[in-house]
């Protein structure tokens, strides 16, 4: 039997300081001589991690949807049937930047002020580490994690442009930092990371280094047209058409994983609590620059899954809702209206990605049930919460959009949230609107951590453990800049807009003034627009006022 090293530490000093030695020295006997393990476990409940503070285990994967839970037995396992599902999370701005700066600070990227991907826009790694004050990286989740008395680790992909500048830079607030260098992070065979300050290649380093260099060119001079760019690109590659390696051993899904799953064989020998935020960078698509128009020939599918799981879903059939490739789109804004319907070779690429997604998933899976494994193996696992999300969603064929998120269509706004630990109900639903921002004060209630800044979102801790109920409120959404100050194949439907979710309505406000309102109860597929017909007038009117004042809001305000 393995004794918890936290807990038997913590008693000792405990009562050594109360003066009890006599008790102390029966302590230590009874761990020589063993103890049955429930009297053990019943024990951590109450002493372990210093004031019964649980680990913590935030699993971040990239563009992962809904829908793929079913794909993922230890997901499933653990964390479904083990713990609490949330079915209506949601990413208020949908994209990669804003989505993961959100969950960093607790807020609305209108309050943040990390406003999109890349730092030419307002957005990115460099926005958020150069804001003055408290707005910056200094005053984030992992600093305030640290300061109270938590290991923390992160492991996998951090903000978008992280490292373009400085391969060797760490962020503050990280015992263990093992990050991937941008933007090799989306090449699952050829790829850079940081390592607590030391960089290491996978795959081609040559390769891998002429993606960080594409990086670095984008961030240092960014391009201002789709020519430009073009040129960026075509100065980074020599040549263009070669991808580099595709070693089994080198996918980044294990090798990342691997180190997720070491951080926490190693915290658990110690007396502090752990943080670990695990951010995969699957099942995101591997190759932007092809699917942005900037070369073809990309290996196929995109992504790609591991050696292991390259045929597990050839007969898995991609998702066909009422929305796949809509046939009439003659009432969305002016960013889709437009839009052909998809052709077949076009479904047969959805069909083949999605089948690689699903491959790529289950990779996450995979490292989902070692980090489990040694959770248990440690008699840790029920003094852990394990939060298991994504960053967004994405859209698959969906109203004609081959491959996209952003738009604040259902399949990229709504996002799995999955829940296990200490109090955690097992095998529970919960229905209630929640948002990424709810995250953060839901990781720092569990730790008995305080934040830096004033928090957008509400702890989710008191429902998943059926202990309280979570507010009935409206979902703001809103993008504040477009992917690009140009547009590509893939980012000219990506334009700003703010908007509403109610229980019953979806309200969009485009930049360009077209605006957009469904009646999710009717019509969950966002088949209709009926934001023209004059009897909705008076909806459209107050949403539009509950809309505005979401896009300013803060604090309480935004709950």
């Amino acid at each position: 039997m393995r004794m918890n090293r936290r807990f038997f530490e913590g008693t000792v000093a405990k009562l050594v300081a109360g003066g009890s030695l006599a008790l102390a020295f029966f302590a230590l006997l009874m761990m020589v001589g063993g103890l049955h393990e429930k009297a053990w476990s019943a024990a951590r409940k109450s002493h372990a991690n210093f004031g019964n503070r649980p680990n913590i285990v935030l699993i971040q994967t990239d563009d992962l949807v809904r829908g793929d839970i079913k794909y993922l037995p230890n997901v499933k396992r653990y964390l479904q049937r083990g713990g609490t599902t949330f079915t209506d999370y949601n990413a208020p701005y949908p994209l990669c930047g804003p989505a993961r700066a959100a969950l960093l600070t607790g807020q609305l990227s209108h309050n943040n002020k990390v406003l999109a991907n890349f730092r030419s826009n307002d957005g990115g790694y460099y926005r958020l580490r150069d804001l003055p004050g408290k707005l910056n990286q200094r005053n984030t989740l992992g600093p305030w994690m640290k300061k109270a008395g938590y290991r923390t680790g992160f492991v996998g992909k951090y903000l978008n442009e992280y490292s373009t500048l400085d391969l060797t830079e760490v962020p503050p607030g990280w015992d263990s930092w093992k990050a991937l260098l941008d933007q090799s992070t989306y090449d699952y065979y050829n790829y850079g990371m940081n390592l607590n300050g030391k960089v290491r290649y996978w795959g081609d380093p040559d390769y891998a280094k002429a993606q960080i260099k594409l990086g670095t060119l984008g961030t240092e001079n960014t391009p201002e047209s789709f020519a430009e760019l073009l040129a960026t690109f075509h100065q980074a590659f020599d040549p263009w058409d070669y991808f580099g390696w595709q070693r089994a051993k080198d996918y980044t899904m294990d090798v990342n994983g691997k180190m997720a799953n070491d951080f926490v064989k190693s915290s658990v020998k110690s007396r502090k609590p752990f943080f670990l935020y695990y951010a995969t960078p699957g099942p995101h698509a591997e190759d932007t620059n092809n699917i942005q128009g900037l070369r073809p020939g990309a290996p196929q599918p995109d992504p790609r899954p591991p050696k292991r799981y390259e045929h597990t879903f050839d007969k898995v059939e991609l998702p066909r809702p009422p929305a796949f490739n809509e046939a009439d789109v003659s009432d969305k804004a002016a960013n889709v209206r437009d839009l052909p319907a998809l052709t077949d070779d076009q479904i047969e690429r959805v069909q083949a990605s999605f089948r690689g997604r699903l491959g790529a998933a289950r990779s996450i899976d995979d490292q989902v049930g070692k980090i489990v494994k040694s959770l248990k193996r440690a008699h840790e696992l029920n003094n852990t919460v394990i939060i298991f999300t994504s960053d967004n969603g994405y859209l698959q064929g969906e109203h004609r959009l081959a491959s996209s998120k952003f738009l604040p269509f259902e399949n990229s706004i709504r996002v799995p949230l999955l829940m296990r630990g200490p109090g955690i109900k097992a095998g529970r639903k919960v229905d209630s609107t929640t948002m990424d921002v709810d995250l953060t004060p839901t990781i720092l209630k569990a730790a008995k951590a305080k934040p830096g800044r004033l928090m957008d979102g509400t702890s989710l801790l008191a429902a998943a453990r059926k202990k309280g109920k979570l507010p009935k409120r409206d979902l703001p959404i809103e993008a504040d800049r477009p992917v690009f100050k140009f547009t590509t194949p893939l980012t000219k439907f990506d334009l700003p807009f703010y908007g509403v979710k109610t229980n019953r309505y979806k309200y969009v406000h485009w930049s360009f003034g077209d605006i957009e309102l469904y009646d999710m109860k009717k019509d969950p597929n966002e088949l209709q627009n009926i934001a023209s017909n004059p009897d909705m007038a008076g909806v459209v009117s107050k949403l539009e006022a509950k809309a505005v004042q979401l896009s300013k809001c803060k604090g309480k305000q935004c709950r």
